[in-house]
């Protein structure tokens, strides 16, 4: 995730070590902090690989604060990671929140892939959450003063998911929306300007195979 975070940080502009440092633990959140030993040893391993170089050796304010940018094998290093998954739960949608803050760097066609990919892991999600409970509430074992409080835990987990699916709808129908907007009103009239179907109400461009598309009004 790091690794992905700073490859695509550095493709807008050459950057210092503690500015990286601050955008990332902006991003991060208030409860995690990416500490200088955890920083600059992978700055170190991304320069050794040839995924990242120093643009000079001094920084404008003449303190030898080295600024580094991302390489055209870097880039190709980043389209890699885009297309990665996490190893668990909670990495996916970590990854998935990187990967979403570098979609200027990718094509439609691989934005789409991405979002379609992590709403059916959402989806796949909910679907366990269901069977879960219905498990639990045939489950002879637990006690019934238990039951209800392991079925608001389970719930707990679907709602997340049904959440962040409903999020990814509504940005889906509104980058389907503003892409129509940009569109000449000239280009369905004419056969040289004949526009692709990029999404609309009834078909978004990112959106995923309705079989993974879970009931988020549960």
């Amino acid at each position: 995730m790091y690794e992905l975070f700073i490859l695509g940080k550095l493709m807008h502009r050459p950057m210092h070590g503690y500015v990286l440092k601050s955008i990332i633990n902006a991003a991060i959140g208030p409860f995690r902090r990416l500490s200088w030993g955890t920083l600059y040893p992978l700055l170190r391993k991304l320069e050794q690989q040839g995924f990242i170089a120093i643009k000079g050796r001094k920084s404008d304010d003449g303190r030898g604060t080295k600024a580094y940018y991302t390489t055209p094998r870097g880039k190709a290093r980043l389209f890699e990671l885009m297309h990665s998954r996490g190893e668990h739960d909670t990495a996916i949608r970590d990854l998935f929140r990187v990967k979403l803050s570098n979609f200027g760097h990718i094509g439609m066609k691989d934005q789409r892939l991405i979002v379609a990919d992590y709403r059916a892991h959402l989806a796949a999600i909910v679907k366990h959450s269901e069977a879960i409970a219905s498990e639990v509430m045939k489950a002879p074992g637990l006690a019934a003063a238990e039951r209800p409080y392991v079925l608001k835990a389970i719930d707990h987990q679907r709602h997340l998911a049904a959440s962040e699916i409903r999020w990814l709808d509504e940005l889906i129908q509104n980058e389907g929306d503003k892409n129509d907007k940009q569109v000449p009103k000239t280009a369905s009239m004419s056969g040289r300007g004949h526009r692709r179907n990029t999404g609309s109400r009834s078909g978004s461009r990112y959106r995923a195979s309705e079989t993974t598309r879970p009931n988020a009004g549960r």
